[in-house]
């Protein structure tokens, strides 16, 4: 009976955290002296196995507010699949609202995440490969700390 209890209590563990969990992408990057070159893309590599499912694609950003002079961070992302498709779309994470902050300080960072594709469909299995780059007018954006990528399975509820 002693050594059933930790085994069930792993189990159920499992069962509560990282084995019932959504998440197929998580991955920070962070900036050196929080200044993100518009010519220097960030690079995620992400496994799919799964195409039959569709994903919710989030961006986290940690910034400087003291710094950071805008309300959103714009991005254009391309990418990669394995096959040689490439498919490039916009998002942006707001950051401010009416000129309030949006997000949890932390570490000394105003830190948000915004969505940038709900539901969307990969069209083949393997390594793809996330190209991330800002589109504001400055060649370097000051205050940007880190930027995550988490990619999701989305929860399609058919009785809507």
């Amino acid at each position: 009976m002693k050594r059933l209890i930790p085994i069930l209590a792993s189990t159920l563990l499992c069962l509560f955290t990282a084995c019932s969990s959504n998440t197929v992408f998580d991955d920070e990057h962070t900036f050196d002296r929080n200044v993100w070159n518009r010519f220097t893309p960030e690079v995620y590599e992400l496994n799919i196995n799964n195409i039959e499912d569709y994903y919710n694609i989030d961006f986290t950003v940690a910034v400087d507010t003291t710094v950071y002079r805008y309300d959103e961070v714009p991005v254009i992302i391309e990418l990669k699949a394995p096959g040689g498709e490439q498919r490039q779309f916009y998002g942006h994470v707001v950051l401010r609202e009416k000129g309030r902050w949006r997000g949890e300080m932390s570490d000394g960072f105003r830190v948000v995440t915004g969505r940038i594709r709900n539901y969307f469909s990969f069209n083949a299995k393997g390594r793809h490969q996330l190209e991330v780059r800002h589109t504001t007018s400055q060649y370097d954006l000051e205050g940007i700390h880190s930027l995550k990528v988490t990619v999701t399975r989305a929860k399609i509820d058919y009785n809507l």
